[in-house]
């Protein structure tokens, strides 16, 4: 695997290369915790969610035959995993073997050892900002990939009130793994209300959150028609077409001006 920077994951790395049982036990522990803590903050209508298209979703998650990228905008600090908090309990135990690993900022979930090992239970991996796309967690992720597991990442990089252009790392997790995914891009509107990315960090009451899951983007299609172009070609425009299908589907579910303005202009820029 590749190496992080000296300034970069500062632990060993926390993922077995053989889960044993007790591991597996612990680690869907944490998650079912993590999975009922996020169903608190929309439970008895506290905080509401308008789902669209969740059938989509589930038919993907529970697909085993391919791997999954699930892609969205990122809002909040906690977008995910409240954004799974969708799932019923039915759905979540039925595929907690398969449920998502998503990229997590090493200097914000993995600054201690016990953060490194609570969040790495959660299936959260390091990703060191500024690495570039050849580095552990993007190895890692691609493993995951091959095992036809389910990987979640927010291409744009960062926390972003307006979309921004993605990184190429999604490009290289969409075009290198041994099987090509499924990637499902994912809008979410109005998560920042429940919980602002501004102190004080505590929940607010009373909002909507909007989700929408779009049309899935088979990766297979997409490499067999770039199979001629250099690798650098073929990264560019594969993350340029996830981007335009997470980025329409963000033009067709919010109903922010604001947002949607940022969204033409970011998609016309990608082209000049």
């Amino acid at each position: 695997m590749a190496s992080s920077p000296p300034n970069g994951f500062k632990f060993p790395w926390p993922f077995p290369k053989q889960e044993s049982l007790l591991y597996r036990w612990k680690s869907n522990l944490v998650m079912t915790t993590v999975h009922l803590m996020s169903k608190l903050l929309f439970v008895a209508n506290v905080n509401k969610i308008v789902l669209r298209n969740k059938d989509v979703l589930v038919k993907q998650i529970a697909n085993t035959s391919r791997p999954l990228l699930t892609v969205s905008n990122h809002r909040c600090y906690i977008d995910d995993p409240l954004l799974w908090s969708v799932l019923t309990w039915k759905e979540f135990f039925a595929n907690i073997s398969r449920y998502r690993y998503t990229l997590a900022a090493h200097d914000i979930c993995f600054t201690k050892s016990w953060h490194t090992k609570l969040f790495s239970l959660g299936r959260c991996v390091p990703i060191v900002r500024g690495a570039g796309v050849k580095q552990e967690g993007m190895d890692f992720c691609i493993e995951k990939l091959n095992e036809k597991k389910w990987v979640h990442i927010f291409p744009e990089g960062k926390i972003t009130p307006q979309p921004i252009r993605i990184k190429w790392g999604v490009a290289r997790l969409a075009m290198e793994s041994n099987q090509p995914p499924i990637v499902l891009p994912i809008w979410v509107h109005g998560m920042e209300r429940v919980w602002p990315k501004e102190k004080p960090y505590y929940p607010r009451f009373g909002k909507t959150v909007t989700i929408t899951v779009g049309k899935p983007l088979d990766m297979e299609v997409v490499q067999l028609e770039l199979r001629s172009a250099v690798e650098i070609e073929r990264r560019k425009e594969a993350a340029d077409r996830i981007q335009e299908a997470l980025f329409s589907l963000g033009r067709a579910a919010t109903t922010s001006e604001e947002e949607i303005t940022s969204l033409n202009s970011k998609v016309v820029s990608q082209h000049i």
